[in-house]
């Protein structure tokens, strides 16, 4: 349907134009008023769908995100013929030529978003299950379903493009050129994939564990073949790409099943140190949680500027670090205060100075401007 405009009086070239403009305008119109549509039809999807899950589960990835996902393309799909009505395209005989392969490769993505979602979710679930069973190792499952999910996205898009037509010998010399070109340009990206097969065999690694990747501490929650994700201690999740975490000092806080506790106390030099070694001793063997007394060592680690260091060694289980490093530190200074041992800290000793020829104390007037000592 064109609008009746009269161009009487318009220059020659804006008349014979006008239909020109005003038929790509209305499908330019259309093209977006259908996006609106299907957006909109998209979001209705996702909010009954956020409605209808409940909060401890992750709605990214699941049926009802796909659902919004296949809504949206299918209704772009059955609104298609109004633009291409308007633009003069005789949408019918596209369909009947091209509707049956649309509609195929369509069938094809959906099914294989399908399966790779159900495949991805199958192996995780069957990961944890064999970790808490009987300790393997998820991570190689979790892996695995980023990978396999990937794969079949890639053959079914192969599959898709076969039933719109495209030949199968030149679709494959398409796809080997436009991987050489992809190869070049994502080079970084390749990298961490590499890396992420690396992580995957060698594994210094298992999801659960605490550890310290490019620079960051937390616990490993996921990894795929391009990123590793952590967990930090204040539940912020950081993903950092498999070929940062290859290439730098990995450091597995929890691999072993024990860690040696390694605690410094300082002391005064007027104390007496037998007296410190033995609280320490006394404090470290009545601890239920240190695993092996006859691996304790106390002793006088060094002679510092202003006190003498105290250093502990002895060993626990490795989740319970922490805490018996805090209760360890809390029943020293308890020790050293009820037996009068002193831990030094710094002091300010503020000095009067006395003017020559002046009777009285220290005065502002009098005093000199204090300046940094010097090192030598």
């Amino acid at each position: 349907m064109m609008l009746q405009i009269d161009t009487t009086g318009w220059p020659p070239w804006a008349a014979a134009a006008e239909p020109y403009a005003e038929r790509w305008g209305l499908v330019l119109l259309s093209v977006v008023v259908v996006w609106i549509v299907a957006s909109l039809l998209r979001r209705l999807v996702l909010l009954i769908g956020k409605r209808s899950i409940s909060k401890d589960k992750e709605f990214e990835g699941s049926n009802w995100d796909l659902a919004a996902s296949v809504t949206r393309m299918f209704a772009l799909i059955l609104l298609s013929p109004i633009p291409l009505g308007l633009a003069g395209y005789d949408w019918e005989a596209m369909v009947e030529q091209r509707g049956p392969g649309a509609v195929g490769a369509v069938a094809i993505l959906v099914v294989a978003v399908i399966i790779a979602n159900g495949v991805a979710r199958s192996l995780r679930r069957f990961g944890r299950k064999a970790h808490r069973r009987s300790g393997a190792d998820d991570t190689l499952f979790a892996f695995a379903a980023s990978l396999f999910k990937y794969l079949i996205f890639a053959v079914a898009i192969v599959f898709a493009l076969t039933q719109l037509g495209f030949p199968t010998a030149s679709l494959a010399a398409l796809l080997g050129a436009a991987g050489l070109a992809i190869g070049l340009a994502l080079q970084d990206t390749l990298k961490a994939v590499a890396a992420g097969i690396m992580l995957a065999v060698f594994r210094p690694f298992r999801i659960g564990d605490y550890v310290t990747v490019a620079g960051l501490d937390g616990e490993v929650i996921d990894v795929t073949p391009f990123l590793t994700q952590v967990k930090q201690i204040d539940n912020k999740v950081v993903s950092i790409t498999n070929d940062s975490v290859w290439a730098e000092p990995l450091i597995n806080h929890t691999r072993q099943t024990r860690r040696r506790l390694d605690l410094y106390f300082d002391i005064s030099y007027d104390d007496n140190m037998d007296l410190a070694l033995r609280l320490v001793r006394e404090v470290a063997d009545a601890h239920p949680r240190i695993l092996s007394d006859d691996e304790t060592w106390v002793g006088i680690h060094a002679l510092a500027a202003s006190s003498v260091q105290v250093r502990l060694r002895a060993f626990v289980a490795t989740p319970e670090f922490v805490n018996v490093r805090a209760d360890i530190t809390k029943a020293v200074k308890e020790a050293f205060d009820a037996n009068g041992v002193t831990i030094p800290f710094q002091h300010v000793v503020y000095v009067p100075y006395k003017a020559p020829g002046s009777d009285t104390g220290d005065t502002a007037a009098a005093r000199p401007p204090m300046t940094p000592p010097d090192d030598d």
